[in-house]
């Protein structure tokens, strides 16, 4: 988990990151809008996500970005992905917290571009190791991502 030594506002943000990729993962196993899956995040696991972070409250503007355009451009997400994955690797392969938090962290880099792209490659990259993958793929695929066009 994410360590407690930064600002609270770098963990408001990595807090609402997590809220993002859990309330995705849920919206993927329901039949059901995301303000749905929203209310079951904030019911079941908000308190205990903010007490590990020790924060009052997530980035809720940061949450309501994600979550909104995560829909909106989920196709071109997609598509930026598709486009640089190695010839190995197809969407298809990817687990389904593996392609939110790429599509997440498109979306911060190439749509967004509010914070500091290395940054953002950084909590990514950590975010993906804590929750499903190789840290070396994301770094990589994220440091790709950066250098296209």
């Amino acid at each position: 988990m994410i360590n407690n030594t930064r600002h609270k506002s770098i963990r408001k943000k990595t807090a609402s990151r997590i809220a993002a990729i859990q309330i995705l993962y849920i919206n993927n196993f329901n039949d059901q809008t995301l303000k749905e899956s929203s209310l079951i995040f904030k019911n079941n696991y908000k308190k205990f996500l903010l007490e590990k972070l020790d924060i009052k409250d997530l980035d809720i503007n940061l949450l309501d970005n994600l979550l909104t355009n995560f829909n909106k451009n989920k196709n071109t997400l997609d598509n930026i992905i598709e486009k640089n994955l190695s010839d190995d690797w197809k969407i298809a392969r990817l687990g389904v917290n593996e392609l939110n938090i790429l599509r997440l962290s498109v979306f911060e880099l190439k749509v967004f571009k509010k914070f500091d792209e290395k940054t953002i490659i950084n909590e990514y990259v950590s975010l993906f190791n804590n929750f499903c993958g190789n840290p070396d793929f994301a770094n990589g695929f994220l440091n790709k991502i950066l250098n296209s066009d």
